[in-house]
């Protein structure tokens, strides 16, 4: 399993023959992450899988996919910046430098929802890009590692509102440098293992209150998506690996001073999550999600806990 090089280039050109061809078709995903990340040629042996341990990671170690197999890219605009050139009295000119590169991204999915996500991107990242063919674009570094390309600027501009002709559009625009891009831009070929392109961000996720009352030996709780309100308890029913009801994928906090009360036991109990353990009365206790990376490690791939519950004990 591995990303494979399909041109042996070296950093620095000098020679112009040319015996390989490869290049990036149209883009059909990008990933945003801090442009300080860097991965070694190890990662690359099981890139999907780096990748998917990022979209987990925490604070500026995550990784954000935009588009992909889910949210397809329906068209791709390009507004370059020209060369700047200097023209002497003379008539004979001078590169002062390369112009910027500059691409809006235009899909009809997402709606709303990820129109929000994309205005609430941090314009100080980084991008690598994921083509048609799942060949996958990167910055090269002096150390031998990897890393995204830095991105000048990053955002997203105001959606394509649906009309009598044409529907809801969501765009994203990005702007980055020839310099990096081009002269130190390496293109790698996924194999039949990876599987880039099938991977989408985290879905926000919320802890609920169950419909059945706590007690001070019990908490029953629920779980599901924020926005499709997918039930994950139903989804994801029993104990054990892989499965929702295992004690290390929530965290119990008392409200009173945040000490963290750890379940004994857990079980599924009528469509909800049944924690088991010493609870005062007439306090109160939080029950939320544990980090992505946790939930990845326990088999619940793909979500992050953003709402918690608050369980009032009689």
């Amino acid at each position: 399993m591995a990303m494979i090089n399909p041109c042996n280039l070296a950093l620095t050109t000098v020679n112009t023959g040319s015996e390989c061809d490869t290049a990036m078709l149209y883009t059909r995903q990008l990933w945003l992450m801090s442009d300080t990340i860097k991965w070694t040629s190890t990662d690359l042996l099981n890139f999907t899988a780096y990748l998917d341990t990022a979209r987990h990671a925490a604070g500026s170690l995550r990784a954000y996919p935009i588009f992909g197999n889910n949210v397809p890219i329906k068209s791709i605009t390009d507004s370059n910046e020209a060369d700047v050139v200097e023209t002497f009295e003379d008539g004979s000119k001078t590169l002062v430098r390369r112009g910027m590169y500059n691409r809006l991204y235009l899909t009809d999915k997402g709606g709303l929802i990820l129109a929000q996500k994309l205005f609430a991107i941090n314009r100080h990242l980084g991008f690598i890009e994921v083509d048609a063919d799942n060949k996958v674009a990167m910055m090269t570094n002096s150390d031998g590692t990897f890393s995204p390309f830095p991105v000048n600027q990053v955002y997203a501009p105001l959606p394509d509102l649906a009309n009598l002709k044409t529907t809801y559009h969501n765009k994203l625009s990005i702007d980055f440098s020839s310099e990096f891009y081009i002269k130190r831009g390496k293109i790698l070929q996924g194999d039949s293992t990876e599987d880039i392109l099938s991977m989408k961000g985290l879905l926000d996720s919320a802890v609920t209150v169950g419909a059945t009352p706590s007690t001070t030996t019990h908490i029953f709780i629920g779980a599901q998506t924020n926005y499709a309100l997918t039930d994950l308890v139903n989804l994801y029913t029993g104990t054990g690996a892989g499965k929702i009801g295992q004690i290390a994928n929530f965290i119990v906090k008392k409200v009173s001073d945040g000490s963290v009360v750890t379940p004994s036991a857990v079980a599924i109990t009528s469509g909800q999550v049944d924690l088991t353990g010493t609870y005062s009365s007439g306090a109160s206790y939080t029950v939320e999600f544990a980090a992505p990376s946790v939930l990845k490690t326990n088999g619940l791939e793909g979500y992050e806990g953003t709402i918690k519950a608050t369980i009032a004990i009689p």
